[in-house]
């Protein structure tokens, strides 16, 4: 449990890249001269050149501070010399977070309940432990651990491999503790992995990156055009016609120009915990009713710059992922909709729009999160698809609404055609917006299925004897086949894509952009590693 907060420490795992994730602290792999690779210079606010290397009188120290305008950064010095030792890298990131821990006063702030260290899975890379990444994973996972155990700090490992990603996942599913978010996680994880499944981001989910709730955005806008409207007056409007006011009294701009420059058209902001969760999921169909492109730029982080399409102002490409923006864009501020005449017009303009939604309610799982359920146009395609499913006397749910805090009250209004989870027992939103993080991450970690490391040396570490063996004679049967006439290994294409898929590749040591790297013989009644 944490000595200040009262609440128990969490070690948190998302794909993506270690500059598009919002933290308090970051911690940057080196070498001893304390100059991080060009890789890390966006996490570190580094535009033109790196701090000066250190002259070897000054190198004893493992880490140094590193000044950034957005958070906390540190440089941990991970390259050891000679043989590799994951004892040593492990007591150099101990030391540190013991460090940080001892700071931790300057991180109260309105932020998370917990401030959150973020760092990537360190000395893989050039660090001299590309070999034994398993083992590093496991070292790593547990020294944070129980380093959140003591301390008032969550961890967030931002892992851009995707054999690094599947296995950390793999070994928290083996060890992580029943608990209630886990459980729920569990649960949306097995809709996820049933397939035709699609998400309904709503404001909820970008809130936390100081972004304005809807009622938040009127009261802003209406501060610069209608200054001197009494604000109780104000309010006795329901918001589409506060916002249907507010369009004929702005000047010089249209109420969605001013909307988009309110929802960070004009300001770089940095997708929270909660959107890199939601972009490491395996889901390709997503809806959101926000403006912000938070998701999307956590989506490519985590799966690369061409991985999603945004509708309806991109085409919708081959097996690309997508997500629909269903009431506009900061990128298109002509399309957003939020006045009382947009929404009338929805309809017409954006049918289509609206029959993709009823498509995924109609066919597969919605999951809902961050909206209360209350948009006008949503209600209305639900409704719609209920009462077809009513005439054909189909019973089903359409999704699952997951809400911060029990909702009894719309859990009873939809009770047989959404279920509803909530994230949290909590009446404190912070912890409550917290837990929903957690549940995310255990649907995450239920929902990675994939196993891209199981037949790479690797990462044998992580595999018991009997699957050691299987992975032996697996490599054996893919060799095999790669020594084949192209004819003949024409014909056991699919097996061999199989094997690729779980880790068998020529290229199997040249992850993530890294050096192929020697041979790694693993010696497992000893524990050793030899070159």
């Amino acid at each position: 449990m944490s000595t200040e907060t009262g609440i128990e420490g969490h070690v948190f795992v998302v794909r993506g890249r270690l500059e598009a994730v919002a933290s308090d602290v970051v911690i940057v792999p080196t070498d001893g001269t304390f100059v991080p690779r060009r890789t890390w210079w966006p996490a570190l606010d580094i535009d033109q050149k790196p701090p000066p290397p250190l002259d070897r009188d000054h190198r004893a120290r493992r880490f140094r501070p590193h000044s950034t305008q957005s958070r906390s950064a540190w440089l941990l010095h991970v390259a050891h010399g000679g043989h590799p030792s994951v004892t040593w890298l492990i007591d150099g990131l101990e030391h540190l977070l013991r460090l940080i821990d001892a700071d931790r006063p300057k991180f109260v702030s309105d932020g998370r309940v917990r401030p959150l260290i973020a760092l990537p899975t360190i000395g893989v890379g050039r660090g001299g432990y590309a070999g034994v990444r398993g083992k590093v994973i496991e070292a790593l996972y547990a020294t944070t651990l129980e380093f959140v155990a003591s301390s008032d700090f969550d961890v967030v490992f931002v892992v851009e491999n995707a054999a690094d990603y599947a296995a950390f996942q793999a070994i928290r599913r083996e060890r992580s503790a029943p608990t209630r978010q886990r459980e729920a996680g569990a649960h949306l994880a097995s809709k996820i992995r049933g397939g035709d499944t699609a998400l309904l981001l709503g404001a909820g989910v970008s809130i936390s990156a100081g972004l304005p709730t809807w009622d938040e955005l009127l009261a802003t806008i209406k501060k610069d055009t209608l200054p001197d409207l009494d604000p109780d007056q104000f309010a006795t409007l329901g918001v589409l016609d506060r916002a249907q006011l507010l369009s004929k009294s702005v000047q010089g701009q249209t109420l969605g120009e001013r909307a988009a420059g309110a929802t960070g058209a004009d300001a770089k902001k940095v997708p929270t915990l909660a959107h890199c969760l939601l972009a490491s999921l395996s889901v390709e169909k997503v809806v959101t009713t926000n403006y912000d492109s938070l998701y999307e730029d956590a989506f490519k982080a985590a799966n690369g710059p061409d991985s999603i399409s945004v509708l309806p102002r991109e085409n919708a490409v081959g097996d690309r992922a997508w997500l629909l923006k269903m009431h506009g864009d900061v990128a298109a501020p002509e399309s957003i909709v939020l006045s009382r005449r947009d929404f009338v017009r929805y309809d017409a303009e954006r049918r289509p729009l609206g029959s993709i939604v009823q498509s995924i309610m109609a066919t597969g799982h919605l999951i809902v999160i961050g909206a209360s359920m209350t948009d006008d146009n949503v209600l209305r395609l639900a409704h719609e698809v209920l009462a077809m499913n009513a005439t054909n006397n189909h019973q089903r749910p359409l999704g699952t609404v997951v809400t911060l805090q029990n909702d009894p009250v719309r859990s009873a209004l939809w009770e047989g055609d959404f279920d509803y989870l909530a994230a949290s027992d909590s009446s404190n939103m912070k912890v409550a917006a917290r837990d929903l993080e957690i549940l995310l991450d255990g649907t995450a970690m239920y929902s990675s299925d994939r196993s891209p490391y199981l037949l790479d040396n690797r990462y044998a570490e992580l595999l018991s004897p009997e699957e050691a063996q299987l992975a032996d004679h697996l490599r054996e049967a893919a060799h095999r086949i790669r020594s084949l006439t192209p004819v003949q290994r024409s014909r056991w294409k699919s097996l061999e894509t199989v094997l690729t898929a779980m880790g068998d590749s020529e290229l199997s040591q040249n992850h993530a952009g890294t050096q192929p790297e020697r041979p790694v013989k693993v010696i497992r009644d000893r524990g050793l590693f030899r070159r």
